[in-house]
């Protein structure tokens, strides 16, 4: 019985010691050497005042107060050169923390027992933290045994008794240990939510690309069809070659402004890669061209424009253009020959008001499976701004795509930056 708890207790101490000596990333991308530079340099700073203070203040110390004070200097210096220097390597942060504990040892030996410089011995917690939040576990844990030599150092100087030095000294590095600990999990929580957060965002963003990627494609294609369909009927009916050139010309000009479109979201997926604004084409500033593009696959689109211009969030006007593209690709696949779709855009200083309805047999059954996913993405966007989405047929035939996008979330304020 015994022989198996003692394993138990064996393989709980290895799994510990394996964990501890796995250690945790150098400097951790929260703030990294610039910010652990700066911290350092202020640590060194405060301690120096501190110094000067404790010189300063009664009871005078036994020691020299010279000596004391140049102590101060050194950390003084040391921690104006940290912070005139943007980042230091992780070896000279490690000397600086060294060159901390011996400053606060000397300084406190100086000053001498009984003038209250044994409070001095808080400020191994400063360099503790530090070392465990900006080190690697095992650097870490070497400044906290150079900070358990310089305690033991300075217990040996106030000589108490023996049970009374032990029990002071493995109850300041116990503190420190566990403290320092406490502030490893931390961080490391805090890396792996910023790195989870990092990654939710990536995806939503490639999956805000895949939808635009779709919007663009299903158009752009849905609408190319429609022209050669209506050219090669004017070829075989009419025999009218110069109509069919133009509808022919009419199908160059929609796929080339189709891969463009996919050129550009594809473009978004390489970092080097750079947008123009200037030229970008998912903008309800051109959804005139969009218009003609479907007028000229042989849908009929009237337009209604409400209210007064709004300089719109870069990420909110793309996504109406988008609901506004989807919703006249659905009525071009399913309302049938000679339908008539109404483009209603809203705009006022609190929301976007998006509506497009047709006349054609939009009745539940006609909602394909291509539709809904349609209807799915728009919703998507819609709810992504904590806007409102309808869609449905209407009562005596058509269908309508309804969307309200508010203006003033959280969202528009990060695209406007």
């Amino acid at each position: 019985m015994e022989n198996g708890s003692s394993k138990r207790t064996y393989r709980s101490l290895s799994w510990l010691l394996r964990k501890l000596g796995r250690g945790l990333p150098p400097i951790p991308t929260i703030g990294g050497r610039a910010l652990a530079t700066r911290v350092a340099g202020l640590l060194l700073l405060g301690g120096a005042i501190l110094i000067g203070i404790t010189v300063a203040l009664p009871p005078s110390a036994e020691g020299s107060d010279l000596l004391i004070l140049g102590y101060g200097a050194v950390a003084a210096v040391c921690g104006c050169l940290l912070l005139s220097r943007r980042r230091v390597d992780e070896t000279f942060l490690g000397i600086a923390a060294a060159l901390g504990i011996a400053i606060i040892t000397l300084a406190t030996l100086e000053g001498g027992h009984g003038t209250g410089t044994e409070d001095n011995e808080v400020l191994f917690l400063w360099v503790s933290l530090f070392a465990f939040w900006f080190f690697d576990l095992r650097h870490a844990l070497l400044q906290l045994g150079l900070i358990g030599v310089a305690d033991a150092i300075l217990l040996i100087d106030q000589h108490p008794s023996f049970s009374d030095g032990i029990t002071r000294w493995v109850v300041l590095v116990a503190t420190l240990l566990v403290t320092g600990l406490l502030m490893s999990w931390i961080r490391r929580s805090l890396e792996r939510e910023r790195e989870e957060t990092a990654r939710l965002a990536v995806v939503a963003e490639r999956m805000r690309i895949a939808r635009d990627l779709h919007d663009a494609a299903g158009h752009g294609v849905t609408a190319i069809s429609l022209q050669a369909a209506t050219g090669l009927k004017m070829i075989d009916e009419d025999g009218d070659i110069d109509e069919a050139r133009a509808v022919l010309e009419e199908i160059k000009r929609t796929s080339r402004i189709a891969l463009e479109d996919m050129r550009k979201l594809l473009g978004l997926l390489r970092p080097s890669d750079t947008a123009d604004p200037e030229r970008d084409r998912v903008s309800l500033s051109h959804l005139d061209d969009m218009i003609s593009e479907c007028r000229a696959a042989g849908l009929t689109v009237i337009v209604e424009r409400e209210g007064n211009p709004v300089d719109l969030p870069p990420i909110l006007d793309q996504t109406a253009y988008r609901i506004i593209q989807e919703a006249l690709t659905n009525v071009l696949k399913h309302a049938g020959p000679g339908a008539t779709a109404r483009v209603r855009v809203g705009l006022d200083p609190t929301s976007v008001e998006l509506e497009v309805t047709d006349d054609g047999p939009g009745t539940v059954g006609d909602v394909g499976v291509g539709t809904r996913r349609g209807l799915i993405g728009m919703r998507e966007r819609v709810e992504l701004f904590g806007g409102r989405f309808s869609a449905g047929p209407i009562e005596g035939g058509g269908f309508r795509v309804f969307a309200r996008l508010p203006l003033g979330n959280p969202l528009e304020n990060v695209s406007r930056r």
